[in-house]
């Protein structure tokens, strides 16, 4: 009877294992087949012509970048890549049409650091920064420059240009090229850590914003390194400092903020390229490293650099934590703030 017991006792534990394993077993080979396929998809992709949108219009820094990518995979590919410009909403329009694509890597989105600032800024933003893409790659990084019109300030460094903002509560303002633009929030982390309040000056785009600066309608703005270099040059601008980590190369004698003593100025805008969220992680990584090598093109790399733009390149994953933590930071800097577009 002893003997029957043990028997029974191992009877259902010997069923429970085999099942357990048969388990295992069905689960690795749907991993293997899953896996498989993945890498299948890698291998035939792109089987079509591949579209990078850009949600701004032609001509900028970003549409010169997309336009000098698709270039270097067609080559690469052997199929076109076409550049779609979808301006509209703050590049919100042109980032849902890749969200919602279907996600077999032929659709991808180049765009810039907008795209983890405006979920914050409107109420109802069509997507999420962080769930509805696949990062790719960080393709380069750019700094931005505060400036000032030499007749309108006679303040030659930042700290000066402080002080003399305090003299004058209210009456110093400075602009940026679009309310919600990285230029309007870089230049309310400036107000919070200097301790000094100007007014906010919004222009449609740093054209009419440069006009305004150098005709000394506002004494002060947020704009381009390549927007500033020739004016810094001929004396009508005086540039007190770069957002960033590091100067810009464009303009090596301008210090950083840290630099001249203030924080919180130093994440750098990027560049990116982005597919839907579903997107097989073999076809992110082929895409990312296959642009990473038109990147390190010496032309390439010529070419952005004279638009203030430093190419980079980076992993799928670097990527993925850079758009997290700048969804978290200017997320944060909106809310502080209280800066709202609807």
């Amino acid at each position: 009877m002893q003997a029957d017991r043990r028997s029974g006792e191992r009877s259902p534990r010997r069923r429970t294992l085999g099942r357990l394993g048969a388990g295992l077993l069905a689960w690795s080979g749907l991993a293997a087949g899953m896996l498989g396929a993945g890498m299948a998809h890698a291998q035939e992709f792109p089987a079509r012509t591949v579209r990078m949108v850009v949600p701004f219009p032609a001509g900028g820094a970003t549409d010169v970048l997309a336009r000098a990518l698709a270039e270097g995979l067609g080559k690469q590919w052997k199929r076109p890549v076409v550049v779609e410009n979808r301006p509209g909403a703050s590049g919100m329009l042109g980032a849902e049409v890749v969200a919602r694509a279907e996600a077999d890597g032929h659709t991808a989105l180049l765009t810039i650091t907008p795209l983890v600032q405006a979920p914050s800024l409107y109420a109802r933003a069509p997507y999420d920064p962080v769930k509805d893409f696949a990062a790719v790659s960080e393709l380069g990084t750019t700094n931005l420059v505060f400036a000032v019109n030499t007749n309108a300030v006679p303040a030659t460094n930042l700290k000066d240009f402080i002080a003399l903002v305090r003299t004058k509560p209210g009456q110093f303002s400075y602009g940026s090229f679009g309310a919600g633009s990285s230029g309007h929030l870089y230049g309310e982390v400036f107000n919070d850590a200097a301790k000094i309040d100007m007014l906010h000056v919004s222009y449609k785009g740093e054209a009419p914003e440069l006009n305004d600066l150098l005709g000394g309608q506002v004494p002060a703005a947020v704009i381009s390194v390549m927007g500033a270099k020739p004016h810094v040059a001929t004396g009508r601008l005086r540039a007190l400092a770069v957002t960033g980590p590091a100067r810009a190369p464009q303009l090596p004698d301008v210090p950083t903020f840290r630099e001249a003593g203030i924080e919180g100025m130093d994440a750098m805008g990027w560049f990116g390229l982005l597919l839907p969220a579903a997107t097989p992680r073999p076809i992110v990584e082929k895409f990312s490293a296959d642009v990473n090598r038109v990147l390190a093109q010496p032309d390439v790399r010529k070419r952005m650099n004279d638009l203030g733009v430093i190419l980079t390149g980076s992993t799928p994953d670097a990527f993925a934590q850079t758009i997290q933590a700048d969804y978290v930071r200017w997320g944060k800097v909106i809310r502080t703030r209280n800066i709202r577009l609807d």
